[in-house]
């Protein structure tokens, strides 16, 4: 019960909870042991605007398989429109089943979306934070 109760309320935190981000100190994007399911070829993101370099920073693991995206405002629409990325910033490319997998990506001050992309057609994959993702200053 626990555990489908932290399930739907990150759900909701990733495609409802979070709004656009200003500043320059470490901020938190996504809690650590936070766990979500991802639909085949569905995608969250999370929208963030920084006025100085940062680096994102984080430690997930997923069970199927994802793409995590770092995205531009432009290519965020594209991909709302279009249902596929088709040019990015930053990509973690295909990331392996089960894997552990570190975030440090650094960007530079503007808007950008932090997108977790599932491309398995047809299956549910789990994506489990154990650390939070956050924005640290450069």
């Amino acid at each position: 019960m626990v555990i489908v109760v932290v399930v739907v309320g990150a759900a909701f935190v990733l495609t409802n909870g979070f709004n656009p981000k200003r500043g320059n100190s470490a901020e938190s994007l996504i809690p650590a042991l936070s766990y979500y399911s991802l639909p085949g070829e569905q995608y969250n993101s999370i929208t963030f605007i920084i006025s100085t370099s940062c680096v994102v920073n984080g430690t997930f693991t997923n069970t199927l398989g994802i793409v995590v995206y770092v995205l531009t405002p432009p290519e965020l629409a594209a991909l709302n429109h279009n249902g596929v990325v088709g040019q990015y910033a930053w990509s973690s490319g295909r990331i392996a089943n089960l894997s552990v997998y570190r975030l440090d990506v650094t960007i530079l001050p503007g808007q950008w979306a932090l997108v977790f992309y599932n491309p398995n057609l047809i299956n549910t994959t789990v994506v489990g934070f154990y650390t939070a993702v956050t924005l640290d200053p450069v």
